[in-house]
């Protein structure tokens, strides 16, 4: 259904404002209501079933915000945590067995600052199996968290992260190397976060 509406928005102005002016209100729905409803089964259900997002057994806590969800795919076992941003609008690719620690922020649309038209810049994000993303991280478009590795909070990553590596900073450079002995699975759940 949504790639259909992006079709239609690209036919006229006038039909591109009016879908833009009721997409953006059923978004903030998301938002603003459904990401607070207690009750992650139910967040899980509407985010599904009412924004197309393809998201398998995971947790969605509450106050995850989201852009373009039906852009979203996440695995199973996933942890997404109190106040993380997930921004689909370039696609954005989340395997299984990962955790997004509150605040983290997941960005896959920029402006370029060099354009005389300050176009939008779009460009996917993966985030591969095993993968931790500590509080209050940045990814910026086109990164790949790759499998086992682990950026620390408050980082901001410009670049591919490399197998089982621990990156911290601004921007995120390499600290160590990480055991990549994982037996671990995120498959616990808390009802009403």
């Amino acid at each position: 259904m949504f790639e259909r509406l992006d079709r239609y928005r690209s036919q006229s102005a006038t039909l591109r404002r009016i879908i833009d002016f009721v997409g953006n209100g059923y978004l903030s729905l998301w938002n603003h209501v459904f990401a607070f409803l207690p009750g992650y089964a139910l967040r899980l259900l509407i985010a599904r079933h009412m924004y197309g997002m393809r998201v398998g057994k995971a947790n969605l806590h509450r106050g995850v915000f989201l852009l373009s969800p039906w852009l979203i795919e996440v695995g199973d076992n996933v942890n997404v945590q109190m106040g993380c941003f997930l921004d689909g609008r370039g696609g954005l690719t989340i395997g299984n067995n990962v955790d997004l620690l509150p605040g983290a922020r997941l960005l896959t649309e920029q402006h370029d600052i060099d354009s005389a038209e300050y176009e939008t810049v779009k460009r996917s994000v993966h985030i591969a199996d095993n993968a931790i993303v500590g509080s209050w991280a940045l990814i910026l478009p086109g990164v790949t968290v790759s499998e086992g590795a682990v950026v620390a909070a408050g980082s901001v990553v410009t670049k591919t992260v490399e197998p089982y590596t621990l990156v911290a900073g601004n921007p995120a450079v390499m600290k160590r190397e990480r055991c990549r002995d994982i037996g671990y699975e995120l498959d616990f759940r808390r009802p009403f976060h």
